[in-house]
């Protein structure tokens, strides 16, 4: 394999990893935020106190914020990296010669396997927006 392909696979390679990273801290955030608002809305009212009232409540209205925020930046920061990858690959694509192996997997494996990157976020966005509207119906 010529050198500029030996490079383009592993700017390839670095960008998935990249995704892969992005991908498992956004779940991993998620997750968090997820757990903290359930405490929030399940505290025991006994622990309720006329004091932490008004901080209670703007903490159950911030968190599902705070995770729709976290996706989006997500979202875009993934978004970076998938539009890199196609540039890297257009450029493979035309320093390829007929001997060289391919570097990348076919359009339809690419995009099966990147399902993740835009299915996981869009799930915690819409959860997140699904419980927005369901805490500001009356």
């Amino acid at each position: 394999m010529n050198d500029k392909l030996q490079f383009l696979r592993q700017r390839i390679e670095h960008e998935d990893n990249l995704i892969n990273q992005r991908l498992s801290a956004l779940v991993g955030s998620q997750a968090f935020l997820l757990t903290a608002f359930a405490i929030s809305l399940n505290a025991p009212k006994e622990f309720y106190t006329v004091r932490y009232e008004p901080v209670h409540r703007l903490l159950t209205h911030l968190l599902p914020v705070a995770g729709i925020a976290s996706v989006v930046v997500m979202m875009l920061t993934m978004l970076g990296a998938v539009i890199a990858l196609r540039e890297l690959r257009k450029l493979a694509d035309r320093l390829t010669t007929p001997e060289d192996m391919p570097i990348h997997s076919s359009t339809f494996v690419r995009l099966l396997g990147q399902s993740a990157v835009v299915g996981v976020p869009m799930i915690f966005l819409l959860l997140w927006i699904a419980l927005v509207i369901t805490m500001n119906q009356k």
